[in-house]
């Protein structure tokens, strides 16, 4: 897949693109619904799938203070949309000249001039242009103007849930990491490198990783949670703490440490990617250091069970797609 990263930067394809506007945090099953309509309409009509979104998020740059805290990084977003086949995707830069375009404006300059688009996919409630005043209903209207093609496509629901990357984190904050799961399509993820902490945990026999996330990308509620890590190519089931440390010293920053069961060495500096499979319960503070002990031995036993069984459920799954 080609990633594009400036409008300077296009090449001609001779009205042979078809692109998926929006910002895609979570790339979730609403998403994918859309993204899939695209590529089946590429196929069609023998053009080139791509998505366009703008970088960092409009609302980092309009109002910072109000920008939501995202599901994935850009990277993580980048090897999805591979994986979905997309053949083009286009990371634009999001500034105020872009932000100054009335939504026609936005049509001519960028989907028309540089994109040459011959077909454009969005979903029900996307917006564009200077105030958010685009609309589906317009884009439409411009598509009919310009003559390219313009799909929208209506809300996805899940067992009376509409599926949206705000009811997503509205889930992770609450902790109800399966049905976070059921809207994402894939577990929650946790990605970002290994720093060095207090070391709190080695004295206990537990040593654990420290995570640092990048400040823009969402944390779930304090707790303690079943996954999986993948670090260094390999796997192993983690247990993993979020919260403030109210044993010892209540930090005033949510900190993300994670067991790792069975992994020997130093990874201080390294990548790391946890899925979230469960949340076992919740942060709290023990009166002796031997009480908290007991209850770590206890997380581990539960999430080496928890691990088995969606090791089990994910070989079963693919077993039944063959």
């Amino acid at each position: 897949m080609k990633v594009i990263e400036s409008l300077e930067n296009i090449p001609l394809l001779d009205n042979k693109l078809v692109v998926a506007l929006g910002n895609f945090d979570g790339v979730h099953i609403g998403h994918r619904h859309l993204l899939k309509e695209m590529i089946d309409f590429s196929l069609q009509t023998d053009t080139v799938p791509a998505v366009f979104l703008f970088h960092p998020h409009p609302q980092k740059v309009l109002d910072p203070a109000n920008a939501p805290k995202l599901l994935l990084d850009l990277e993580k977003k980048i090897e999805i949309f591979e994986s979905l086949n997309i053949e083009i995707a286009f990371i634009i830069p999001f500034n105020m000249e872009i932000a100054s375009f009335t939504p026609e404006e936005f049509v001519e300059e960028i989907m028309l001039r540089k994109l040459r688009v011959q077909g454009v996919f969005v979903g029900f409630n996307y917006r564009f242009g200077r105030g958010a005043t685009g609309t589906p209903e317009l884009l439409i209207q411009y598509g009919n103007k310009y003559h390219f093609t313009v799909k929208v496509i209506p809300p996805i629901t899940l067992h009376g849930t509409l599926v949206s990357s705000t009811r997503i984190r509205d889930l992770l904050n609450s902790g109800d990491i399966q049905k976070a799961r059921e809207l994402l399509g894939y577990w929650p993820l946790l990605r970002g490198k290994i720093i060095r902490g207090d070391q709190r945990g080695r004295t206990l026999g537990f040593p654990t990783a420290n995570i640092d996330l990048p400040d823009d990308l969402i944390v779930p509620c304090s707790g303690v949670y079943a996954g999986q890590a993948l670090l260094e190519g390999k796997r192993y089931p983690a247990v993993v703490n979020i919260g403030y440390h109210p044993t010892f010293y209540n930090t005033k920053d949510k900190l993300i440490e994670a067991h790792l069961l069975g992994y020997q060495g130093s990874a201080y500096g390294k990548k790391i990617e946890i899925e979230l499979y469960q949340k076992l319960r919740e942060e709290k503070k023990f009166p002796v250091v031997e009480e908290l002990v007991r209850q770590i031995k206890k997380d581990v036993q539960d999430a080496l069970r928890i691990c088995g069984r969606e090791r089990v459920s994910l070989a079963f799954s693919s077993k039944q797609r063959i």
